[in-house]
């Protein structure tokens, strides 16, 4: 009778362990709210931000549309390289971007990577404020794929001079 008392609480502590594995474990964080800030709330807080907090604005703010009747409707897909803005890029509609990015797909020979806290709850906020029901990794896994078709041919020619003939080929 010991033995199967044991055994059960054996197994219970590795289940335990089981559910726990993967799990980030730190105090909650105050959530990105989406609505445009103030003028005056964003002066005062721009002294006060610690970086990590401006990189979750700076994504938020690429991610929704400034404008309020094109909120719901748009997303701008505009991104900064250094110092320098690059040439807007167009925008598209919510819809385009769910079939683009919010589908579900199978993925075959999963793998662990580690990623900022910020952006990944940052992208927990969009997918439940959104109320999709697509898993991360196959949000993260398609915006990662559109990357790099947006940047094939250029990613192409420069891994073409140092290693590889074609990096992507899908």
């Amino acid at each position: 009778m010991a033995k199967i008392q044991e055994q059960r609480q054996k197994l219970e502590a590795k289940l335990k362990e089981m559910a726990e594995d993967g799990v980030m474990k730190t105090p909650p964080k105050e959530t990105v709210s989406f609505d445009p800030p103030d003028e005056e709330y964003e002066e005062e807080v721009k002294t006060e931000v610690s970086t990590n907090q401006k990189e979750k604005q700076h994504l938020v703010k690429e991610l929704m549309s400034t404008s309020d009747d094109k909120q719901d409707k748009t997303l701008c897909k505009s991104y900064e390289r250094g110092n320098e803005r690059s040439a807007e890029t167009p925008r598209i509609s919510l819809e385009d971007y769910r079939t683009r990015y919010l589908q579900s797909i199978r993925l075959r020979e999963r793998t662990n990577f580690t990623m900022s806290a910020d952006t990944l709850q940052v992208l927990r906020n969009i997918l439940q404020d959104l109320g999709e029901r697509i898993s991360m990794a196959c949000y993260i896994d398609n915006i990662l794929r559109e990357h790099l078709k947006e940047h094939k041919e250029l990613l192409n020619n420069a891994t073409a001079k140092h290693r590889r003939k074609v990096a992507i080929d899908f």
